[in-house]
């Protein structure tokens, strides 16, 4: 049978009575694309292994595992985690290839002055354009789907075309993904425009080329997209098109970092408290185990303590000498492997038309909301989170729609606190809420912002645990006496408002880089040379430092400029280095940094919390172990061979941007001192 986690974890286990045959001439469990199996969702897949080969005892086979992985640094580690069991390495890469060319292209400057690139966007559809006069066939990966749907209307209404430029993405109906996939396969399609959803794991044939809107994330994600040309002999292409962010310039001037660093290693954690109890209590449920039985790798005197607690919980109970579930009971439905919420159905009348994720219909299908699929444009006429229904009408739009989102971090209850020589750490419950206040209208392809419209919409609340430490005021003071805090606010000086209107009106209400006039909202008057470089207010505000932006280019000019505090540093480092120590994927933990943090009365602080609701017990471990990261976090910082910071300490340095690096440095190393009051 052709199955998958969900399905084996649900259904079958659950059943297994009802496959006996099957499981005793079970021989062979393929596995494939093994390292997707990561984090939190690895650690569910391993528990999920070990029922499966419990079932398999009870039915008389022993089956071999066969398992394929892609690009990931500790691949046959990582199995042999998974699985338990010693694996076999095949190495050798047997698939047909040719030569492949990996270039790496920037977008050329189009106002050296405020350092604002021209867009990938723009490049990437023209590159995409160009591609479809060859008559070859190509994907073209963005990280987005919206930017999916933006390249395809651009390309479909530039090229003439449109049955031979798809798009593909999470949401498609599921007979419309089959079909895009045949018509790849068949030829018929020149480029398909995609996020990750055809990165890994579908037949699509042989490609002549990849193009990469943007840095896809991880070196493992590029090498496996570039990866998706060539497979059938030939000579391949990959062009990465940078955008103007940080991480995305760094590449292109270090290149290195993708073919010379090692790929990301996957980490996880079977044996965690709240993920083994939830599988223990679903092998349970699915046949009894003895009392001197063991599950997976763990003997019964290590299980035995999550037995009693899960006894005390009356989630099972104990006859003789074994552990039975409840009647009745059905704990794998209470179990979710992948951490993923409710779908909503979206309507054009009484015709489903596809699929959304609960957590994104709040910003991408608000009532008023321009939705794009297909090269096609959509009005939401309404959301209905309780009958989980988005509905629409068509739309001839000249705009599209953006959300306007403010999250907040709460402490609903405190379970430790801690002082230590820098500051405290503390551990508790904590509320993430994220609201959509409203959204504003941006003009197709010119980005012109025509207005903003409100919205009253539920919040989205994320209830989890956070691990967080503080830097106390003697601490701040000292590092910023010595020019290493960059985290106070910005003063503009008392006369920041006179000034600001009269570079406005010098420039004619009018971006000084787009030409886009004033349209009832007032521009932004942007230091072309940064503030914070500046000691004197006088010169810092001179006007020809001065110049006026809308919002947009604003953002791009931002972008080459920006400086990097030491928090920031401090915090970008800390979470990539949070997941050697808990065995977890980055995806299933994130971070808030703030200079005046509500979880310290007012004192900057760096909060790491489980993405997951509820929490899973990553924070708790973290908060036990922060005498090890921080050390562990100088270490590494010291011992990077970058100048100011790059994406394996402190994070990518912008452009034309200043790091963080010794910023870092100097708040790691007033907060590891013995006495940093002496």
């Amino acid at each position: 049978i052709l199955s998958n986690p969900d399905m084996l974890h649900a259904a079958i286990l659950p059943n297994h009575s009802l496959w006996s045959s099957f499981f005793a001439g079970l021989r062979y469990v393929v596995i494939d694309e093994i390292h997707i199996y990561r984090g939190v969702f690895g650690s569910h897949f391993s528990n999920l292994i070990r029922r499966l080969k419990r079932i398999c005892r009870v039915y008389g086979s022993n089956p071999q595992f066969i398992c394929t992985s892609a690009t990931l640094a500790n691949a046959f580690q990582h199995a042999s985690n998974i699985l338990e069991r010693p694996v076999k390495a095949i190495g050798k890469d047997g698939s047909p290839h040719g030569e492949h060319l990996f270039c790496i292209y920037n977008p050329p400057m189009i106002n050296k002055e405020l350092g604002i690139r021209r867009s990938s966007m723009v490049d990437s559809s023209a590159l995409a354009k160009r591609w479809l006069r060859t008559r070859g066939q190509a994907i073209l990966f963005s990280i987005s789907r919206r930017s999916v749907e933006m390249l395809l209307l651009t390309l479909q209404g530039k090229t003439g075309q449109r049955e031979r430029v798809r798009s593909y993405r999470s949401g498609y109906l599921p007979e419309e993904r089959r079909r895009i996939e045949r018509e790849l396969r068949d030829g018929e399609i020149g480029i398909v425009i995609s996020t990750n959803a055809l990165e890994l794991g579908i037949d699509i044939g042989g490609l002549d080329a990849v193009f990469l809107h943007g840095y896809p994330g991880t070196i493992s994600a590029t090498r496996q997209q570039a990866g998706r040309a060539g497979r059938l002999g030939g000579t391949s292409l990959c062009v990465m098109v940078a955008s103007s962010n940080a991480l995305d310039q760094y590449i292109c001037q270090h290149p290195e970092y993708i073919f010379e660093q090692n790929p990301e290693q996957a980490l996880i954690d079977p044996n965690h408290p709240e993920i083994l109890r939830a599988h223990l209590r679903c092998a349970i449920q699915e046949l009894a185990l003895l009392e001197d039985e063991g599950f997976g790798n763990l003997g019964s005197e290590h299980i035995y303590p999550h037995l009693l607690l899960m006894e005390e919980e009356q989630q099972i109970r104990k006859v003789a000498k074994r552990w039975i579930g409840l009647p009745d009971a059905y704990p794998a439905g209470e179990v979710s492997l992948r951490n993923i919420g409710s779908q909503l159905s979206i309507y054009h009348q009484n015709t489903c038309v596809g699929y959304i994720d609960i957590s994104s219909s709040l910003w991408m299908t608000h009532p008023g909301a321009i939705y794009l699929e297909q090269g096609e444009m959509w009005e939401v006429t309404r959301l209905d989170l309780e009958a989980k229904k988005v509905e629409l009408k068509p739309s001839r739009a000249h705009y599209l729609t953006q959300a306007l989102r403010n999250s907040s971090i709460e402490l609903l209850q405190l379970i430790k606190r801690q002082n230590y020589q820098g500051g405290t750490k503390g551990l508790g419950n904590v509320k993430v809420t994220t609201i959509i206040t409203g959204y504003k209208k941006i003009r197709l392809f010119s980005q012109e912002i025509l207005g903003y419209e409100k919205l009253d919409l539920p919040p989205s609340v994320l209830d989890t645990q956070a691990w967080w430490f503080s830097l106390k005021p003697s601490l701040v003071e000292r590092i910023r006496s010595q020019g290493l805090w960059r985290n106070d606010p910005l003063d503009y000086g008392r006369d920041w408002q006179r000034i600001t209107q009269e570079i406005r009106a010098r420039d004619d209400y009018r971006c000084a880089h787009c030409g886009v006039r004033e349209n009832g909202e007032k521009f932004h008057v942007h230091h072309i040379t940064p503030l914070r470089l500046y000691t004197s207010l006088e010169a810092a505000n001179a006007p020809e430092n001065l110049t006026t932006l809308c919002p947009r280019c604003h953002r791009l000019a931002e972008e080459t400029v920006r400086i990097q505090s030491g928090l920031s540093g401090l915090a970008y480092l800390v979470v990539n280095l949070a997941p050697f120590y808990v065995m977890c994927d980055r995806k299933d933990i994130d971070v808030i940094w703030e200079e005046r943090s509500a979880l310290e009365a007012g004192s900057p602080a760096i909060a790491i919390y489980d993405a997951v609701p509820g929490g899973i017990g990553l924070a708790r471990i973290l908060y036990e172990l922060q005498d090890r990261i921080l050390p562990e976090a100088l270490s590494l910082v010291k011992a990077c061979p970058c100048e100011e910071g790059c994406p394996a300490c402190v994070g990518p340095v912008a452009e034309n941007g200043i790091g963080a690096k010794q910023h870092t440095i100097a708040i790691l190393e007033a907060l590891l001192e013995k006495d940093p009051s002496a």
